[in-house]
């Protein structure tokens, strides 16, 4: 679109839901194998203070969850 792409990443604690590797464009990863957050949109699931201390998104379980539910839905309409 105009050449600049991001990658979006939601870290979470423990493993993440596999569901999520079913969202194209977003990469679902653990906080231990989260290496740089340059150039990456984060979203800390789970954890308000690894959120605050890299300075990014927070979203609580449920959040988390109904972000997934509601991609999916999007996803689903589209491609009908």
């Amino acid at each position: 679109m105009y050449g600049v792409y991001m990658e979006i990443y939601v870290v979470y604690r423990g493993r993440p839901p596999a569901e999520w590797a079913e969202v194209p464009g977003v990469k679902a990863v653990s906080a231990d194998s989260l290496a740089s957050i340059e150039g990456k949109f984060v979203l800390v699931v789970g954890d308000r203070e690894l959120a605050e201390r890299l300075k990014v998104g927070y979203l609580t379980e449920e959040e988390a969850r109904e972000l997934l539910d509601y991609i999916k839905k999007r996803l689903k309409e589209e491609a009908s």
